[in-house]
């Protein structure tokens, strides 16, 4: 091979990565949608890093868990 050929697959390989690295994520949402779903447990603790209160909610549809700001609570 040329030069040039190994010259034009390095610099698509290296736009291939910068892409990856920067536009990975950039179409999709960094919040989650709340689960409409999801029923709340019986589960609180303190979430270390905020000091809030969260409560853990449950979707059985999907068995997905959820951890919310716990609002009965006061903080």
């Amino acid at each position: 091979m040329s030069a040039a050929v190994w010259l034009i697959v390095i610099a698509v390989v290296v736009l291939g990565v910068v892409v990856a690295v920067f536009g990975w994520d950039r179409y999709r949402s960094t919040t989650k949608a709340v689960s409409e779903s999801a029923q709340p447990t019986g589960e609180v603790f303190t979430d270390p890093a905020s000091g809030k209160t969260m409560r853990v909610w449950y979707n059985p549809t999907i068995g997905e868990r959820e951890y919310r700001p716990d609002e009965r609570r006061p903080e």
